[in-house]
């Protein structure tokens, strides 16, 4: 069973960060308790990360193995403040991000008893990006997973034949569509113009230069804590080897490619392949953490 726990967190502006947290039934008292947080892409909101119909839930998923999980709307996007477009830049956001992770570290010690062990981080799309700027420049995590999150060059796939980029194309798995996926599609790819639980109908300002080449390549370069990328058969980064070769000061680097997904992995029908993975990353993050030793 999942405990779920809605938390707004003020932040450093006067703004706000809202949070959900998944709380494993035995999390208190059973000794340190690994953390993922989640950090939706552009156009979506924490709500991708427990998407409402059986099995599409990555966040319970998680949680069932025993890793509390805080999935979050970035300052600028979903339930959180939406500052002005000039304001939500890289650094503000993963600035803000940052100090509303660490105060929700602390409530979960001080007032749900939870001992927190690893904390691991899993971006997708625009969060990968602004978890490698949280990581680079405040430290958040001990491990982060950059899921379908390109730090060398975002790339739009082309439908074969086709002579110009398919966003719809790219983002879902269109062989193999749920139902969640077409209400998604509906609701606006890649900008959302319709409400839906899992979307934003905001962005932070920064997200219109992450289609420049190498606009976060810096903050990727200063990463030295394990790293996993992963992306599906079909999504938006560069060959993810190339993707490996940007991060010269981390110890330790992963890649994962996952069959029969595109961009939006948490729709696709081979979704539980990626959380499985993640699932295996945080344990080995568990393992080279300095107080596993």
């Amino acid at each position: 069973m999942t405990r779920t726990v809605d938390i707004r967190v003020p932040v450093p502006g006067g703004w706000e960060i809202a949070t959900t947290v998944f709380l494993p039934d035995d999390a208190a008292g059973r000794g340190r308790v690994p953390v993922l947080l989640a950090l939706p892409g552009g156009g979506y909101s924490r709500g991708y990360f427990d998407l409402p119909a059986d099995g599409y839930s990555q966040a319970r998923h998680h949680a069932s193995q025993g890793t509390v999980v805080i999935a979050v709307d970035h300052l600028g996007a979903g339930e959180s403040s939406v500052p002005p477009s000039e304001v939500t830049t890289l650094p503000t956001v993963a600035a803000a991000d940052t100090a509303a992770i660490r105060a929700v570290l602390a409530r979960l010690r001080d007032e749900f008893g939870i001992d927190v062990g690893v904390v691991v981080g899993a971006g997708q799309s625009m969060g990968g990006q602004i978890l490698a700027a949280m990581q680079a420049n405040h430290r958040t995590c001990d491990a982060i997973a950059l899921l379908g999150s390109s730090v060398v060059q975002t790339v739009v796939p082309r439908r074969p034949g086709a002579e110009q980029a398919d966003w719809v194309w790219g983002f879902h798995w269109l062989e193999e569509l749920s139902p969640l996926a077409e209400s998604d599609i509906a609701a606006g790819i890649p900008a959302k113009s319709q409400p839906r639980p899992w979307a934003s109908l905001s962005v932070p300002g920064f997200a219109v230069t992450l289609l420049e080449r190498g606009v976060v390549a810096d903050v990727a370069a200063a990463v030295d804590v394990p790293v996993l990328l992963a992306a599906g058969e079909r999504d938006v980064t560069c060959p993810l080897l190339t993707e490996a070769a940007a991060f010269t000061a981390a110890r330790d680097v992963a890649v994962f490619q996952v069959e029969r997904m595109a961009h939006m992995h948490n729709f696709a029908p081979t979704r539980a392949r990626l959380w499985e993975r993640l699932d295996a990353f945080v344990e080995h993050a568990r393992l080279l953490a300095p107080a596993a030793a």
